[in-house]
């Protein structure tokens, strides 16, 4: 079975630590809040820069991939991951 979902970066051309959602649309919101948020806490920091919004496709694994998982240091995301295209940009 395979999904859809939506994810942010967090930091401008990095996958360490990306938010997903459930929508393009609560990507997008999601995203727009983390800007304002480090705004707050950083009013006179450097810009954010360009943060993707992604769509991935992601394939449910097994139950034999999901134990190797479970067992591994493995990325999940990285090993169900069969398509991930940008699909919008939150900028400044």
């Amino acid at each position: 079975m395979e999904i859809k979902v939506y994810c942010h970066e967090i930091v401008s051309g990095s996958d360490v630590g990306m938010h997903f959602s459930a929508s393009l649309e609560l990507s997008v919101a999601a995203a727009g809040e983390y800007r304002r948020a480090f705004r707050v806490l950083d009013p006179g920091g450097s810009p954010l820069g360009s943060l993707a919004i992604y769509e991935m496709v992601l394939q449910l694994p097994d139950f034999a991939t999901m134990i190797d998982l479970l067992n591994s240091p493995q990325s999940l995301l990285y090993t169900c991951l069969k398509n991930r295209r940008i699909v919008a940009f939150s900028q400044d």
